[in-house]
């Protein structure tokens, strides 16, 4: 199954179709975090510094929720780097995420979608940038801000399995200004049951996967 993010046309805000919230809204951190590889395929050629935002805004989401993100900028079509094992997706440990450009997706409006199985696990995510680079909500937030908020809230999907939208916050199903400006001032993050359901989903899968996990005991 998939997980849509979607560019609401009305208003020009982002939003997803609304599932049950998760849990209660507050940051989390934890002293051993986790471990997570993204590969990030520039299809799109989204500009260098705008990736580059993108990474620092992701990386800091996802430590805020005690992950530990290492980014693989893969290159662009014609330029794969293949040097940096790009290819070795693995769950729960490192995942895919395909940056698109001019390829429609389920509906016009569809702004990002994760690839999950019936167990709800999986390790692909698509973000299609060419609606998010002409968003509305770029009036209130940075590009590459609002594209490392998109990464982190699909790979909170594949890290969350199914059912994963919330309340508030980053897994809200529809960002509207509020959101965009907690996103501004680098406070959307996800929930602290949502940080410990991540946490404890991604150590019962590597447990079954034969991944040790350093710290896990703590």
């Amino acid at each position: 199954m998939w997980r849509k993010f979607q560019l609401a046309r009305a208003f020009g805000w982002l939003f997803m179709s609304l599932l049950p919230p998760v849990v209660d809204a507050a940051p989390n951190t934890h002293s051993t975090p986790v471990l997570l590889t993204v590969s990030i395929f520039n299809d799109a050629g989204v500009p260098a510094s705008v990736l580059r935002q993108a990474e620092v805004r992701a990386r800091a989401v996802l430590m805020d929720a005690g992950v530990s993100l290492t980014w693989l900028d893969c290159g662009v079509p014609g330029r794969w780097r293949t040097e940096l094992g790009c290819q070795a997706m693995a769950f729960p440990t490192h995942f895919s995420v395909r940056l698109v450009a001019g390829r429609k997706a389920v509906s016009d409006d569809t702004f990002g979608q994760s690839y999950l199985n019936e167990r709800g696990e999986g390790n692909y995510a698509n973000v299609y940038v060419t609606r998010l680079s002409s968003a509305r909500a770029l009036s209130v937030i940075k590009e590459g801000d609002l594209l490392g908020y998109v990464v982190a809230h699909e790979l909170g999907h594949l890290l969350l399995g199914k059912e994963s939208h919330s309340a508030g916050g980053l897994m809200r199903a529809r960002w509207e200004v509020q959101e965009l400006q907690e996103g501004a001032r680098g406070k959307l993050l996800f929930s602290r049951g949502e940080a410990d359901q991540i946490r404890g989903r991604y150590l019962a899968a590597a447990a079954r996967a034969g991944i040790l996990v350093a710290g896990a005991g703590k």
